[in-house]
């Protein structure tokens, strides 16, 4: 009856309101491709675990960060990993804020769905729904205390980052989001084939720095999914694999493509948190 029409235009309301984020996932899912990550630097076979890895610098490429910004743009470029960067507190809120605004949207059609902080995009069969504006006309909100957890992770990411690389502004970039990648489920669209290579500058524009959380343990909670840092001329490749609490960051050009590998498994989760030099590219939201 009339109820029912009118959730029905609230659904259309939020979908058209989300048409703008929908290109962020365009061209493959790319940034679900940092959902993998790292329990030490290692080619396979494999080496002990390691419980934190020293940057790793790699060279530059230059035309990824033109134009440069002063006291922003890297001066050099970096692969790092940090276990227990998050502690199982903040993993576990974190996990239930994604579940949570995931489940707003039910979830992506393949094995892919996305909930990004900045813009409210989420998962919604093949299609993106507006979750801010959903739960804004129902009346409701995700949990606080999550919320701030959230918040502060994000800020303490983004110190770490400026103080390796000496930096004096630093901007959180969007999307910053988080991923989910469930085993068994076909790929049903271009945003679901998240294995494919990429670079996160030509992806997304305004990335320089790259950086992602992760939520859970492979080889625990799921199987396959490995990050892959592929093989350019200037630099070998590696293979990583995930834990709870993990931090791995990089600077986001040409010298550090990356891919990962099919989830056979299980499920995985993982936030991406991003940054850039660009202010009016600028993510003003906080919670």
């Amino acid at each position: 009856g009339a109820a029912a029409a009118k959730a029905a235009a609230r659904r259309r309301a939020a979908q058209s309101k989300a048409k703008s984020s929908t290109h962020l996932w365009a061209g493959g899912m790319a940034a679900v491709a940092v959902v993998g990550v790292v329990v030490g630097w290692f080619r396979q076979p494999a080496p002990p675990a390691v419980a934190q890895a020293p940057a790793l610098r790699v060279q530059c490429d230059e035309d990824s960060y033109n134009p440069r910004v002063d006291g922003c743009s890297p001066d050099w470029c970096f692969r790092e990993v940090v276990t227990d960067f998050a502690s199982p507190e903040e993993v576990a809120a974190l996990a239930s804020l994604a579940d949570s605004g995931m489940s707003i949207g039910g979830g992506g059609s393949g094995p892919v769905s996305i909930f990004d902080m900045t813009s409210g995009a989420v998962s919604h069969g093949s299609q993106f729904l507006s979750a801010f504006d959903l739960l804004s006309q129902a009346g409701r909100s995700l949990n606080q205390t999550q919320l701030d957890t959230f918040q502060a992770v994000v800020d303490r990411v983004g110190e770490r980052v400026k103080q390796m690389m000496g930096l004096t502004t630093l901007y959180p970039a969007s999307p910053s989001f988080f991923s989910r990648i469930e085993s068994g489920k076909p790929a049903k669209q271009l945003n679901d084939e998240y294995w494919h290579p990429h670079v996160d500058t030509r992806q997304y524009g305004s990335f320089i720095y790259t950086s992602l959380l992760y939520l859970n343990t492979n080889q625990d909670q799921y199987e396959g999914g490995e990050f892959v840092f592929t093989d350019t001329p200037k630099q070998p490749g590696s293979t990583l694999r995930p834990r709870a609490g993990m931090l791995l960051m990089f600077t986001s050009g040409e010298e550090n493509p990356h891919h990962i590998q099919r989830v056979t498994s299980g499920v995985r989760y993982a936030v991406t948190i991003s940054w850039t030099c660009n202010e009016k590219a600028a993510n003003t939201r906080r919670f």
